[in-house]
């Protein structure tokens, strides 16, 4: 696990050592470069195998291939198997020198041969060409930046702020689809001019031109999927036990969060049957009646591990800005409160960590998963006449209370989650399936923002709106089942701009590498060609993983409904260090400012008063409210009224109540929600000096 960055058509030797050292903390462990005329490679570097090989760059044997590469290539002892059956030879013991290797033999078709996690960048010194490359997921991250006469790339976009030659403007439809998802997605990022290599995809740049290709597809099952059960459970329990252990190839420590949830507990429960000495886990809990740490004990101390625990208190709200240094992209999830706190505590006993993400993605878990299934077969089973004419009025006339009793949740629906509902069934069509799962996991829709954006804003939207892309509003074919087309869809840009992103940037601000067993592709194409009875069965999710689980699980773990990994940020909205943190963020000056919401509709949101036992309408529109002063140049903000030097980015973090479906909405306090928080740029140091 490394940060890696470099550039072409730059003719600043000093350059590459200021990107190199904002990375430093993705690799604390050495540093490297190479420099050939106006280009040049960094590389920082977090020694997990092959400690006193591997270095990086890395040059092939005669030096006209240079790599730099971050993640891990976990089935890199069978490559070098391979490509020692064909005359390579090898100086080291590390991934590294297996990679190169490889793309020296197979250029581009490398990539299919690859199992791991990956970004990685060779510089062909002959062809003066640079190819990036991005694991299938996106488990790694990889930002761009082109300009007239030259590329830049880095691990993170703060790296490429380094360049002082450009002027940074904000991208309106990033911020935009940030309001409606709480994240950024697809290659966009909230500057407009830095963009991320999509996962699955390579780019090769040359002349001035730049090609992006696509070398992995979410997998196509066309066929009935009447495979045997038990046939299917032993293929799982193969794939699992394989996925694993190769993310325990390690020379450093390693471990694993525990949640006390299913996913993780498999990882444990996996983990704990290939070693002898107990695994490191570690659980973060709220001091709050619903969360999982007494779970969590429990599964430890059932497979003897040497467990660790911490508390996220409202105090801890006081981190985000240091949070959001790190992260790069606006978030607004509270989840990366705790997950920043517990790779902070993992880093004082390992390295390595293996968690659950991307068990609820593969075999159906979340919440929308069941909606969305119970949606197709609502479609199914009732002609769209008596849909309207009678089953929609009729849930219209329905309390949200007594709607909330249908839902497991340590929130409430909420009038606002009601309608979302009654919204839904209006998009009940399979060629609307891309628009039915973004309306389910936003949290924005057009009435919100009607009155939020000042007119200037709503004209650079409309003027970037041009080249958008129409993310998540396209369908997967037909012919597939409904909930692997659903599955499918989570892989454009859920799995690589939100759930990955965020743990590779809270995991890598202390150093920590996170592998994730769930994601292994072989694993992943297993399971989206398993038929719907054996993801969703009887409305419990992850059916056969639960099967499969309960061979060494506690039975309570095995058969445990899902929960969602809950922040109770509402009991941290009248804390001192948030109320800060809004007055600093949401204050009318400010607000107007950044040029980009009305101040007069931001005061009216903070305004409402709650409603008995719900927030009132629209305080969920202030959950998104961010802020955004982008760059340090006065021209920078098209919008800003003012002509100052913005020397600060305020980086949008609107904590929503975690890991949760935007159909619920949480107690009174909820128009607090947004946790707006704010770094000081200084300290990246990219301020011309005067």
């Amino acid at each position: 696990m490394c940060g890696i960055c470099g550039y072409v058509g730059i003719d600043d030797d000093a350059l590459i050592s200021r990107m190199t050292q904002t990375l430093v903390h993705r690799g604390p462990d050495d540093v490297g470069y190479y420099r050939d005329g106006d280009m040049a490679l960094g590389h920082r570097r977090l020694k997990v195998i092959d400690l006193a090989g591997g270095r990086q760059p890395m040059q092939n044997r005669d030096q006209s291939l240079v790599l730099v590469f971050n993640g891990e290539i976990y089935n890199y002892p069978e490559i070098r198997d391979t490509l020692q059956q064909h005359g390579h030879t090898f100086q080291t013991a590390s991934d590294t020198e297996v990679l190169l290797q490889a793309y020296e033999a197979y250029g581009a078709d490398a990539l299919e041969k690859l199992n791991g996690m990956f970004a990685f960048v060779v510089y062909d010194r002959a062809a003066g060409s640079l190819f990036l490359a991005r694991d299938r997921v996106g488990i790694k991250p990889l930002y761009y930046l082109a300009l007239p006469g030259c590329f830049l790339f880095a691990s993170e976009a703060k790296a490429l702020l380094c360049h002082h030659a450009w002027s940074p403007s904000i991208d309106a439809r990033a911020i935009h689809d940030y309001l409606a998802l709480r994240y950024v997605p697809g290659d966009r990022s909230v500057i407009h001019e830095i963009r991320r290599l999509p996962a699955g995809h390579y780019l090769t740049y040359r002349d001035g031109r730049i090609e992006i290709q696509k070398y992995w597809e979410v997998p196509q099952h066309d066929g009935p999927g009447d495979r045997r059960e038990e046939e299917c459970l032993e293929e799982l329990s193969e794939l699992m036990a394989r996925s694993v252990k190769r993310r325990m190839i390690s020379d450093v420590p390693f471990g694993a969060y525990l949640s006390g949830g299913l996913d993780s507990s498999t990882i444990v429960g996996v983990m704990a049957g290939m070693v002898s000495e107990p695994i490191k886990t570690f659980a973060v809990g709220f001091d709050y009646e619903h969360d999982e740490l007494n779970e969590a004990a429990a599964t430890a101390k059932f497979f003897g591990c040497d467990h660790h625990e911490i508390a996220c208190r409202a105090e801890d709200v006081s981190l985000l800005p240091e949070i959001v240094y790190h992260l790069d992209e606006p978030m607004g999830d509270a989840i990366i409160i705790p997950m920043f706190q517990l790779s902070r505590e993992a880093k004082r006993h390992v390295t390595v960590i293996l968690t659950g993400e991307g068990g609820d993605e593969i075999f159906g878990g979340y919440l929308f998963h069941k909606v969305m299934q119970l949606g197709e077969w609502y479609r199914r089973g009732a002609p769209r006449a008596l849909r309207d004419g009678l089953i929609t009025p009729l849930l219209s006339a329905v309390p949200a209370s007594l709607m909330n009793m249908a839902f497991r949740y340590p929130a409430q629906l909420g009038q606002r989650g009601k309608q979302k509902v009654l919204d839904y069934l209006n998009l009940l069509d399979p060629a609307r399936m891309g628009e039915a799962y973004r309306h389910l996991i936003s949290l924005f829709d057009k009435r919100d923002l009607s009155d939020l954006y000042t007119s200037d804003f709503r004209a650079l939207l409309r003027e970037q709106d041009s080249d958008r892309d129409g993310l998540g509003q396209k369908g997967a074919p037909h012919r597939r089942a409904h909930l692997d087309r659903l599955l499918s869809l989570q892989f454009d840009h859920w799995l690589p701009d939100n759930m990955l992103l965020r743990q590779d940037k809270t995991g890598m601000a202390h150093s920590i590498e996170g592998r994730v067993p769930f994601l292994d592709h072989e694993l992943i194409e297993f399971a989206l060609k398993l038929p719907t009875r054996m993801k969703i069965r009887r409305m419990t999710g992850k059916y056969l993983l639960r099967r499969y689980a309960a061979g060494f699980l506690p039975p309570k773990v095995a058969q445990r409904k899902k929960m969602p990994f809950y922040v109770p940020v509402e009991l941290y909205f009248e804390h001192p260090e948030f109320r800060k943190l809004m007055d600093d963020v949401l204050g009318e000056d400010a607000v107007r400012r950044r040029g980009i919401f009305r101040p007069e509709a931001v005061e009216r949101l903070k305004a409402l008063p709650p409603a008995e036992g719900e927030p009132p309408d629209y305080v969920i529109s202030a959950e998104g409210v961010f802020t955004l002063d982008i760059m340090a140049d006065p021209n920078v903000h098209p919008m800003a009224s003012d002509n100052v030097m913005m020397e600060d980015i305020y980086a949008c973090e609107a904590v929503q109540r975690g890991m949760g479906s935007p159909l619920f909405e949480v107690g009174p306090l909820s128009k607090y929600e947004s946790a707006l928080s704010f770094f000081q740029q200084q300290v990246l140091d990219y301020v011309p000096a005067e």
